[in-house]
C-alpha cells in the first residue's frame, strides 16, 4: 500500500517514463513518483537482500576454514576473517532496524564500499605475505563476485549501485597498477578482464531494474486509479456534488467532536439551520443548471461570511470556525463552536443573510433571493447534535412561514407547537385511514320560498379524544403535509354515498357543493375520478357542484379554463368561492366557465349598515346577475343581513340564520320537511 501523503502522478506520466530506460542513469520520475518506486523496489528485494548477507557471511567463515586447512593459521586468512565477517555481520544487523528500509539505498552503499576496502586490505596483506591476491585469479574473481554483489545481489538501485561499483573498480585499478607489482601486460590483461565484468554486471543490474520498473507502472497505473476510484467513492459519500460541501454524514462526524469539546470546557457552540427561499423556482423556470450555479454562488458567500475573522476558531490555530454542511435542495447546517450568546449569533444570522440578498446572475438576469433561518444554541436548546439541528430546523420554518428573509430562534413554545403539529399530520393520516372523518351538509336557501335548493358539504374530525375537529385547524395542515389529495378522495367518495343514498330514500334530489383544493385542478386524474365516481354511485354529473377560490384558479389561470371547460361540459356545476378576496380581474371572471358566484362572508357582515360594504355587495349581486350567474350570499347570520340581500336581488343565502351545518341524519329530516 503507497503512502497517501504522496501525490499521485497520472499513470500517463509514469509510462512515458517508462519509454525512456536511460533516465533510470539518474531520476526515473519525478520525486514524488521516485519515493514511491523505491519503497517498491525496497520491499521487492529486501529479504533477498537480508539472504545474500547471510551468505556472503557464510562464504566467508567457508573460505576461511578451507584456507586454515589448506595453509595453516596464516595471518592474512584470520584478517578476512576479523575484517569481512563483522561488515558483514553488521549489514545484517542494520537490516534488522524498524527503520532499515528507509535509508536502505546509501546504507547499502556504504556498505558495499566498506566491503571492498575490507577485501583489498586483506588481498593486499596475502601479497605481502607471498601469497597470490591481486596477482592472481583470486583477487579478480573476488573483486568480480563484489561487482554482481553491488549490481545485483544486493538488490540496491543502479544508479546508487553505479556509484559503489565505480568506486570498487577505481580502487581495484589503483591496487592493481601501483601495488601489485606487474608488468604492463599482466596490469592490461587483468584490467582488461575486471572492466568487462564490470560492464556485464552493470548491465545485468540496469536491465534488472528496467524490468522491475515496467513491472511497477502497470502496478502503480492500477493502484493509481484503484485510489481514485476510492477517493470519488469517499467523496460522494462525505460530499455534495454541486457546492462541495459536506453532507448530512459528514457534517455529523465533524460537528460531533467539537460539541464533545463544549461540552468538557462549558462552553457553548451554536447551529444554524439556513433555508433558500424560492430556490426551487429557479429550478423549475430556468433549469436545474441555473440553480446549482446560483447555489454554488450563495455556497461561497456562506463560506466568506464563516470565515470572517471576528468568530472564534474552533480549536487549534489554522482552523475554520465553523463546519458548514448542505442537507438538501436549499438547505445548509453551520455549526460555530465558541458561539454561545444569542447577540452573536444574530450577528452571524444577519451577515448570511445580507449576503445571500445579494443578487445573483441566472440566464443573465440578476435574480434577488432571501434565506429563512433557524438558531439554536447548545447546551440551552439541546444537549446533542441531532436535537440541535432539529430545534434549529424547526425555528427556519417558522421564519419562513413568517414570510421569509429573517432569522428566528427556537424556544420551548415553538417546539410544542412543532410537536403538536406532527402529531396532528399523524392522527389526520390515520383519521382518513379508519373512518374518523365525517360530512357535515350546511343547506342553501331560497329566502322568497323558505325551501332548500342545494347544500355544501363540508368535512368534519370526530377525534376520538379531542372531539369534533373544524376544518379550519386540519385543511391547511392537509394542505402543507401532502395529505390534501387522499382527504379530498374521502370527501368526494363520502358526498357520492350521500346523493345515492338519498336518491333510494326518495328525498328531494339537489345540488351536492364540494370544495377542491388547488392541487385538484393540476391532477390529471381528476376528470376520470369524477366520471368513476359518477357510473359507481350512478349519478347525473349535475348532482355535484365543485367549488373553487378565485386566488386557486389565478395561479395557472390559462391552464384552470381549460380544466373547467371540460368540467362544465360534462354536467358538473362549477362555483367561484369566496369571490372578492382574491386578486382575480373582470376580464378572468368573463372567461371562466362558472354558473355560481359566492359572496365572501366579509362582505356580508356589515352589509345592513349600508356604507362600502352594502356598495360592494350590490356590486357583486348586480355583476353576476348580467354574467347570468347564480349568486350565493355566505355567513348570513341576521335577519337585517338576509333582507338587504334579498332585496338588492341575492334570495339565495347560505348561513347560520338560515341553518348552520349539521350531520347527515338531521340533514336528511331537513329534505323531508323540504325547507329549513
Amino acid at each position: 500500500m503507497h503512502d497517501p501523503d504522496d501525490p499521485r502522478p497520472p499513470a500517463s506520466d509514469a509510462g512515458a517514463a517508462a519509454a525512456m530506460p536511460l533516465r533510470l542513469l539518474l531520476r526515473f520520475a519525478d520525486a514524488a513518483y521516485e519515493r514511491r518506486f523505491v519503497k517498491h523496489y525496497v520491499a521487492f528485494y529486501f529479504r533477498y537482500a537480508q539472504a545474500s548477507l547471510v551468505l556472503g557471511a557464510v562464504l566467508i567463515v567457508g573460505d576461511y576454514l578451507v584456507d586454515h586447512i589448506a595453509y595453516g593459521g596464516v595471518e592474512s586468512n584470520l584478517l578476512r576473517l576479523t575484517v569481512a565477517l563483522p561488515v558483514l555481520l553488521a549489514g545484517l544487523g542494520y537490516s534488522l532496524l524498524p527503520d532499515a528500509r528507509r535509508h536502505w539505498q546509501p546504507a547499502m552503499s556504504g556498505f558495499i564500499i566498506t566491503v571492498a576496502f575490507s577485501l583489498f586490505v586483506t588481498l593486499t596483506r596475502i601479497d605481502d605475505e607471498g601469497g597470490a591476491g591481486l596477482r592472481s585469479w583470486v583477487g579478480v574473481l573476488n573483486f568480480t563476485f563484489l561487482q554482481f554483489y553491488c549490481f545485483v545481489i544486493l538488490g540496491v538501485q543502479f544508479r546508487y549501485a553505479l556509484a559503489s561499483g565505480l568506486v570498487i573498480l577505481a580502487a581495484f585499478e589503483y591496487a592493481l597498477w601501483s601495488h601489485a607489482g606487474l608488468t604492463l601486460p599482466q596490469a592490461v590483461y587483468w584490467s582488461y578482464h575486471v572492466i568487462t565484468l564490470f560492464i556485464l554486471a552493470a548491465g545485468i543490474g540496469w536491465w534488472r531494474e528496467y524490468l522491475l520498473r515496467k513491472e511497477y507502472v502497470a502496478r502503480a497505473s492500477l493502484d493509481d486509479s484503484r485510489a481514485a476510484a476510492e477517493q470519488r467513492a469517499l467523496r460522494l459519500a462525505h460530499y455534495d456534488e454541486v457546492t462541495g460541501l459536506p453532507n448530512r454524514r459528514l457534517f455529523a462526524e465533524l460537528a460531533v467532536p467539537v460539541i464533545e469539546r463544549a461540552r468538557r470546557g462549558g462552553t457553548g457552540c451554536t447551529v444554524l439551520h439556513v433555508e433558500i427561499d424560492r430556490l426551487a423556482g429557479i429550478h423549475h423556470v430556468y433549469g436545474r443548471g441555473a440553480g446549482d450555479a446560483a447555489l454554488s454562488d450563495i455556497t461561497q458567500r456562506i463560506r466568506l461570511c464563516i470565515r470572517s475573522g471576528d468568530l472564534a476558531a474552533a480549536g487549534t490555530a489554522g482552523e475554520e470556525p465553523g463546519v458548514v454542511a448542505r442537507l438538501g435542495d436549499s438547505a445548509f447546517s453551520i455549526l460555530l463552536a465558541d458561539l454561545d450568546s444569542q447577540e452573536r449569533a444574530s450577528l452571524v444570522a444577519q451577515r448570511l443573510l445580507t449576503a445571500v440578498a445579494q443578487p445573483v446572475v441566472v440566464d443573465a438576469q440578476p435574480l434577488v433571493l432571501s434565506a429563512s433561518i433557524g438558531i439554536a444554541l447548545f447546551p440551552g436548546d439541546s444537549p446533542d447534535l441531532t436535537g440541535l439541528m432539529q430545534c434549529a430546523a424547526q425555528a427556519a420554518r417558522t421564519a419562513a412561514e413568517a414570510g421569509g428573509g429573517q432569522h428566528m430562534f427556537f424556544d420551548a413554545a415553538l417546539n410544542a407547537r412543532a410537536r403538536e403539529r406532527v402529531l396532528l399530520e399523524t392522527e389526520l393520516r390515520q383519521a382518513i385511514q379508519t373512518g374518523q372523518l365525517c360530512l357535515h351538509y350546511q343547506p342553501k336557501v331560497n329566502v322568497r320560498s323558505g325551501r332548500i335548493v342545494g347544500a355544501e358539504a363540508l368535512v368534519r374530525w370526530a377525534h376520538p379524544q379531542r372531539g369534533m375537529i373544524p376544518p379550519g385547524h386540519f385543511i391547511p395542515l392537509a394542505e402543507e403535509s401532502g395529505l390534501i389529495a387522499p382527504l379530498t378522495d374521502w370527501v368526494l367518495n363520502a358526498a357520492c354515498d350521500s346523493l345515492r343514498r338519498w336518491a333510494d330514500a326518495g328525498l328531494p334530489e339537489l345540488p351536492l357543493s364540494v370544495n377542491l383544493p388547488a392541487s385538484s385542478l393540476a391532477d390529471a386524474r381528476l376528470l376520470d375520478q369524477l366520471e368513476a365516481l359518477m357510473q359507481r354511485y350512478g349519478l347525473r354529473p349535475s348532482s355535484l357542484t365543485l367549488e373553487l377560490t378565485e386566488t386557486m384558479l389565478m395561479r395557472d389561470i390559462g391552464a384552470a379554463i381549460g380544466v373547467l371547460e371540460r368540467l362544465r361540459a360534462q354536467g358538473y356545476g362549477l362555483a367561484l368561492d369566496d369571490f372578492g378576496t382574491g386578486y382575480s380581474s373582470l376580464n378572468y371572471l368573463k372567461r371562466l366557465p362558472v354558473n355560481e358566484l359566492k359572496i365572501d362572508r366579509a362582505f356580508v357582515i356589515d352589509v345592513a349598515r349600508g356604507g362600502r360594504d352594502g356598495a360592494l355587495a350590490a356590486a357583486v349581486i348586480t355583476l353576476g346577475r348580467e354574467l347570468g350567474l347564480q349568486v350565493v350570499a355566505e355567513g348570513v347570520e341576521t335577519e337585517e343581513q338576509s333582507e338587504f340581500l334579498s332585496g338588492r336581488g341575492c334570495v339565495l343565502q347560505q348561513g347560520y340564520l338560515h341553518s348552520r351545518p349539521v350531520p347527515q341524519g338531521e340533514f336528511e329530516a331537513l329534505l323531508r320537511a323540504g325547507a329549513v
